[in-house]
């Protein structure tokens, strides 16, 4: 399974977590392993220790995760600034989707929980791989996925150039399969923070 940034391997972890599907992920440190995600875990451990009760959970989690470098708008260089936004903002994301009356605590709990249940499989897995590090390999099988406007091409990509460079990035993902290809995009992110989103400008061209 391909998708265009890093951060979008973490519903993807949980979603094959929860299957009981084993999976291995390639050319990208695991969601709970990041450094960032560490530290906003340990800052959020002390928080639930001094949150209020009955406060939204959205005010600690966002005053932490400011902290350490979130805001609510990305930035837009790519590189390791935006890469760091990206991994907070999903742990923003979750909070925001987190049932009303949940406490930090129970967040952390959650989040724990979470990274406890990822460990490296030892059967036959399920490859998840950015399209980057996917170049010269191959699969009988390929999914493709989150191929809407704002990924793929990547919301930076202000340019011919760099909208060229995101279309090549999508011809290396579709020619990873052998033998099957699935493409794939979603209306909307699961977040209440989120807008709706429109299909890949790319899709028309895929015949």
């Amino acid at each position: 399974m391909l998708f265009r940034i890093n951060v979008q391997s973490q519903v993807l972890e949980q979603a094959f977590t929860d299957a009981g599907v084993p999976f291995a992920l390639r050319g990208a440190t695991r969601f709970f392993d990041r450094r960032e995600i560490k530290e906003a875990i340990l800052l959020l451990r002390g928080a639930a220790t001094t949150t209020a009760p009955g406060e939204p959970l959205f005010r600690p989690v966002s005053d932490v995760l400011r902290s350490i470098g979130w805001a609510q708008d990305a930035p837009q260089q790519p590189g390791a600034v935006r890469d760091r936004w990206e991994s907070l903002d999903a742990l923003m994301k979750l909070a925001d989707a987190a049932p009303a009356g949940t406490t930090v605590r129970q967040f952390v709990d959650e989040l724990l929980e979470r990274q406890a249940g990822q460990h490296e499989p030892t059967t036959s897995t399920v490859t998840l791989a950015t399209l980057h590090s996917a170049k010269g390999l191959e699969w009988d099988s390929v999914y493709l996925v989150g191929l809407s406007e704002g990924l793929l091409p990547i919301s930076y990509a202000q340019n011919e150039a760099a909208v060229e460079e995101e279309r090549r990035l999508l011809y290396v993902g579709i020619t990873r399969a052998r033998r099957r290809l699935s493409l794939s995009w979603a209306r909307s992110v699961l977040s209440g923070r989120g807008a709706a989103r429109r299909a890949s400008r790319f899709l028309s061209d895929v015949r």
